[in-house]
């Protein structure tokens, strides 16, 4: 998929090293500013959708409080706020807000594909748990409908995948045959740390496509057989 949403990004950090996560962002014009009051500047001569990254160490509600009111002059701005650490009530003031998403930088790979969904337009929503960056093979296992079968009852088929990274509320998955689609129901089945396979029911809440082709899913974890 194409990035069609945004023409410019406008980037807000005072760090002049930019991280690999959006370095990695192909079709993007960025826009740097070191500071807010130059982001002020910039965003007068900006027409139509603004989108913002801000980067930061930490991440309090005041400051998120600051930058969203902005909104109410610009209506077509969007943020994305990237922190290390980030306070409880930071979630609490974005979680209904589509114009506004929160990420750790620790979620640090899976940076890249989050942002590219919201360049594509597509809106995503602040979450809680903390992620973990793993590398583990996993098979996903879904029951879907087969039409040549005499008794029309579902077929069960494989597909094998990896695990990027892992929460308790949910995991994002990388797998080389693209066939699972949005709302789709799975077994997610991988070995714990004792070697002993573990299956996660769970549903497909988005998917997307890394720059190698792959498939990119993120998964909600339902329940834990």
């Amino acid at each position: 998929m194409s990035i069609t949403a945004y023409r410019d990004v406008i980037y807000l950090c005072a760090d002049p090293v930019w991280p690999e996560y959006l370095t990695e962002l192909d079709g993007v014009k960025w826009i740097h500013a070191n500071n807010p009051e130059r982001l002020k500047q910039i965003l007068k001569s900006r027409h139509g959708e603004v989108l913002v990254i801000v980067r930061a160490n930490n991440l309090t509600q005041k400051v998120v409080e600051a930058f969203m009111s902005w909104m109410k002059v610009k209506t077509k701005l969007s943020f994305i706020f990237i922190a290390q650490t980030i306070d409880n009530a930071v979630f609490q003031l974005t979680l209904n807000n589509p114009q506004a998403l929160v990420v750790r930088e620790s979620d640090g790979s899976t940076i890249t594909s989050m942002v590219t969904r919201c360049l594509q337009g597509l809106n995503l929503k602040s979450r809680r748990q903390e992620r973990q960056a793993v590398e583990a093979p996993v098979m996903l296992k879904k029951f879907s409908a087969d039409p040549q079968s005499p008794t029309g009852v579902g077929v069960q088929f494989l597909r094998e995948g990896g695990m990027k990274d892992f929460s308790q509320g949910g995991a994002l998955i990388e797998i080389n045959d693209g066939t699972v689609s949005a709302k789709d129901f799975l077994s997610l089945m991988y070995r714990d740390q004792n070697g002993k396979w573990v299956s996660i029911e769970s549903q497909v809440r988005w998917v997307s496509l890394s720059p190698s082709g792959y498939q990119i899913i993120g998964v909600q974890f339902l329940a834990t057989a």
